[in-house]
């Protein structure tokens, strides 16, 4: 009889670290194991966590309290005598690897089944003090040639032969140095260490380009010789417009994969976040890289707080599988991409794991069949889910107790009736019987009726999903959502620039700059522009006074302006700033004959039409102590700033008066703001309950609406929900395909 055992552990306080690992082992051995002591809720079969108790560091108790995936608010305190000050730096075959950090001099591998520890010896450098980079453990301890390595910031391995028939372990250090230079032509540092079918590789850049290399162990009597082989390349990718990425090498048994965190790191936000989530494996017979589109089951698990240490679970219980969690750097939110349905959820330690595990896509897209059907290749069609509560079960045991109903309405008196439906209410009526399908005929999209009328109530939240080659809205107010295939001209990856007035201004990877409007499929392309910043424009590009200005900071040229009705290429400008330290523009917004926009995050500056300079001044004193985000935008002939904080749990609104200095305001009155990473908007409410109102890209995990910040409760609600949800962006989620919200114009 077996027990199979998955153990995610997660500590903190210096000591952070996410592992994970799948034991077997007989049942009559385990009686033996720390895992007979630990408490009952913490079953074998899913996974668990344990933190530090931080309040307890000052004595010897050092408590940890474990938490079960399953249920959060279940925990309990242990001991865990082999960790006391020691700091959890990974778990390889089953082993779980611990130093006395910071100091890193000690080091020892625990078995947790058996309870069995591994001391190796006081790690001294010969070359003096040398900062532990990353460890590796190349095969079990009870293989021959077993060797823990570590690599130091000298360009040096430092390494250990687990050798049981020694009566002494020793450390050997070795420079790479030459061997490197001699593989890849310069100095190069190697990092991401992990083992795969007990070979030991490593990434390494040369270049600006990523290198897998093998470093070859080879045992010679009682010696071992470390040599570096050049391995292959990284796949390259494309990833959402992020210019650096964090990369992972991580192996599990005999899979190897490689995988790449996109960072964005815009201007309007003082942190990195992650854009884009790529995860390859190698095909070890062809040595091909081939990206992941599901790993079903599987599950990958990053550390960017501390030694960038990854692992990988090929199995995790039913429900939990097809994620990759990381713990972001500052070592308190642990962000979970769900591959299905391309978002990234949040949750806060130490109780994140449950919540980001089950949070999963309700509902998938599904084209109507009528309107499938119906469809041509000129004109593009529309289907529809009720914010994920579509039940198409539901409808069918309707129809027959609905249907004799319908039937005693005249058909002229049930065609006015589906004359005010719209929007989903229209598509669930016309699924309830034949007789309703005949009264509500497929609507065009682009002759959409009311449902044009019904959409300017709000901006909506598009997504773009490359995948699938659909653009999906999502409507604020209702969490209705509608999908119409992306254009044949516009299908790949793109990136989203700016929204103003139900147009985008977006470019496809090495394609040129162009508008398109998805209320009227209308595409118009701009002449050759170099790759810039951001964007902005005056108008609609159907009038004859639109306007294109693009920003960036590399250079001579930092400005670049097109009048798209009267010239035929951009005009370059040259100002000067007066500002060192410049490094971004960010939400142009044109005020009183200025244009306006933000740099560097924070400071406002503008061009002044008259004056060749940049002005500039300093931006509001926020009350928010985390990084922040600062979005610009006009409204009611004001500008406003709004300051949100990483996490959501700070938000700030000023305006600037008449002496150009900020204020702060505590209500927009019967204004509404939608904001996001390109478009900034405040409009004046259709309803009473959407005023005074902040809207957010973001859902919530459970209910899949459309999360907004309340000026006059200052919490996170979701519509229809009287209650609030709290008072930060904990529990929510945010797409990773390309999204914008934008006013809908059907002309």
């Amino acid at each position: 009889m077996f027990l199979n055992f998955i153990t995610h552990l997660l500590t903190f306080e210096g000591a952070n670290q996410i592992f994970s690992e799948h034991f077997q082992m007989e049942t009559k051995h385990v009686c033996a194991s720390i895992c007979d002591r630990l408490p009952t809720p913490l079953s074998a079969n899913h996974p668990w966590l344990v933190d530090r108790n931080i309040e307890a560091e000052e004595d010897d108790s050092r408590d940890h309290i474990d938490y079960t995936v399953r249920d959060p608010l279940s925990h309990q305190r242990c001991q865990i005598p082999s960790h006391l000050g020691k700091r959890i730096r990974g778990c390889s075959y089953g082993w779980v690897i611990l130093s006395n950090h910071p100091h890193n001099d000690m080091w020892s591998l625990w078995n947790p089944i058996t309870s069995k520890i591994i001391r190796l010896p006081w790690l001294i450098s010969r070359k003096g003090p040398n900062i532990i980079q990353q460890c590796c453990l190349s095969s079990p301890p009870d293989e021959p040639g077993s060797v823990f390595m570590v690599t130091a910031e000298k360009y040096a391995i430092v390494f250990c032969r687990l050798d049981r028939k020694r009566k002494k372990l020793k450390w050997v250090e070795m420079s790479y140095a030459k061997q490197m230079r001699s593989i890849v032509g310069c100095d190069s540092f190697l990092y991401s260490l992990t083992s795969c079918n007990s070979k030991v590789y490593a990434l390494t850049t040369v270049r600006s380009n990523l290198s897998v290399v093998h470093i070859d162990i080879m045992v010679k009597g009682r010696e071992i010789v470390i040599s570096l082989l050049p391995y292959m390349e990284v796949p390259y990718h494309y990833m959402n417009g992020c210019f650096t990425a964090t990369p992972f090498l991580i192996g599990c048994c005999t899979e190897l994969f490689y995988v790449k965190l996109g960072l964005n790191g815009v201007g309007h936000i003082t942190k990195e976040t992650v854009g884009a989530v790529l995860v390859f494996k190698l095909d070890m017979t062809n040595k091909r890289w081939e990206e992941m589109k599901d790993f079903k089951d599987a599950a990958f698990f990053l550390d960017l707080a501390h030694d960038y240490s990854a692992f990988y679970s090929a199995a995790v219980p039913s429900g939990l599988g097809g994620y990759v969690h990381f713990l972001d750097r500052s070592g308190k939110v642990i962000h979970s991409y769900d591959f299905k349905s391309k978002t990234i959820a949040l949750s806060s330690m130490p109780t994140c794991s449950a919540p980001l595990l089950e949070s999963r896509l309700h509902g998938e897209i599904k084209c109507g069949g009528d309107s499938q059907q119906e469809d041509t290749e000129n004109e593009t069609g529309v289907s529809s889910a009720g914010g994920g509560n579509s039940n198409s079960m539901r409808i069918e045991a309707r129809e027959e107790n609905m249907e004799p109903c319908l039937l005693n309405i005249p058909f002229d008196v049930l065609k006015v009736i589906m004359e005010f439906c719209v929007g989903v209410e229209y598509l669930n009526f016309r699924a309830t019987c034949k007789k309703c399908q005949l009264a509500a005929p497929v609507i065009r999209w682009s002759k959409g009726g009311m449902l044009h009328t019904y959409s300017l109530v709000s901006p909506w939240l598009m997504v773009l999903d490359k995948e699938l080659g659909v653009i999906s809205f999502i409507d604020p107010m209702f969490g209705d959502k509608y999908f119409i295939k992306t254009p044949r001209e516009l299908v790949g990856d793109l990136r989203i620039y700016c929204s103003m007035y139900g147009w985008l201004l977006i470019r496809r990877h090495e394609g040129p700059l162009t508008f398109f409007n998805p209320f009227t499929s209308d595409i118009r392309e701009l002449p050759f522009a170099p790759y810039l910043d951001s964007y902005w424009f005056s108008a609609p590009p159907t009038s004859s006074d639109c306007m294109v200005v693009g920003f960036t900071t590399r250079g001579k040229w930092p400005v670049y302006i097109h009048f798209v009705a009267r010239e035929p290429s951009w005009r370059r400008f040259h100002l000067n700033f007066g500002v060192d330290d410049l490094r971004s523009f960010h939400f142009a917004t044109l005020y009183r004959h200025n244009l306006y926009a933000l740099y560097n995050n924070g400071g406002l500056g503008f061009i002044d039409t008259d004056n060749p300079d940049f002005t500039w001044c300093e931006g509001p004193r926020s009350s928010c102590i985390s990084p922040k985000q600062n979005f610009l935008m006009k409204c009611d002939e004001q500008l406003l700033l709004v300051v949100v904080s990483e996490f959501g749990e700070c938000v700030e609104v000023f305006k600037m008066n008449d002496s150009t200095e900020w204020e702060k305001t505590e209500s927009l009155g019967r204004y509404t703001i939608y904001i996001c990473g390109k478009a900034c908007l405040c409009i004046e409410a259709k309803t009473p309950e959407m005023a005074n109102k902040i809207y957010f890209p973001r859902l919530h995990s459970k209910n899949r609406k459309i999360v907004f910040y309340s000026l006059e409760t200052r919490r996170y609600h979701t519509s229809n929900v009287e209650e609030s949800f709290g008072g930060d962006f904990m529990g929510t989620e945010h797409h990773l395909d390309p999204h914008v919200w934008i006013e809908p114009s059907w002309s």
